[in-house]
């Protein structure tokens, strides 16, 4: 989901690696709050899991680390993920769910449709936790969506991202926030907080 912006090539099945500390971030953030208690105690899943031989699924590896009881299932499009089921499109499954958290990075350009998505999955009063570039905001096209989304909140990083592991040096060109999504929340009406 890395910015292209700078020369940077986009892998072709869009998979970056999610710096882990992106995650402990917005976990230390949310710690006190309903979204930490649900984290720790409700059925967590991350549809857009990712994972490969070389690298250890971000949000899974760093859920776990601080909720090692977490109920979380994982899933991926991709067949060499590390999910607990691969090969599965996430948007192509009709089966609503009845998870109390969504948690993932999806791909930029899916990202509107893993939030609907997200939300036909969880609960009443269940969370829609995506991973996106601050900028996701903005765009006509997305318009209608953000009028009536029911973000609750913005979790907006105070630094910029690598997401390439081998070269933690070559920062993004843009901001990330993680966005919190709460089904049954009043649209128009999200907190902002930099953490």
């Amino acid at each position: 989901m890395s910015s292209t912006q700078r020369g940077a090539q986009r892998h072709d099945d869009d998979y970056y690696v999610t710096p882990h500390w992106l995650i402990e971030e917005l976990l230390d953030a949310v710690e006190h709050d309903f979204l930490g208690q649900t984290l720790k105690n409700g059925l967590v899943m991350d549809p857009s899991c990712g994972g490969c031989e070389k690298y250890e699924p971000s949000y899974p590896t760093v859920l776990k680390k601080r909720f090692p009881n977490i109920l979380l299932t994982t899933s991926d499009i991709r067949s060499d993920s590390k999910a607990d089921f691969t090969d599965v499109d996430f948007l192509a499954v009709n089966k609503p769910g009845h998870q109390d958290v969504i948690i993932t990075n999806p791909p930029f350009n899916l990202s509107v449709e893993f939030a609907q998505k997200g939300l036909m999955f969880v609960k009443d009063g269940g969370y829609v936790v995506l991973l996106q570039r601050l900028n996701w905001l903005g765009t006509i096209k997305r318009r209608e969506f953000w009028v009536n989304a029911p973000l609750q909140t913005v979790y907006v990083h105070h630094k910029r991202a690598s997401f390439y592991p081998d070269k933690p040096n070559r920062k993004d060109s843009i901001e990330y926030a993680h966005f919190v999504f709460k089904k049954g929340f009043a649209p128009n009406s999200a907190t902002i907080k930099v953490i």
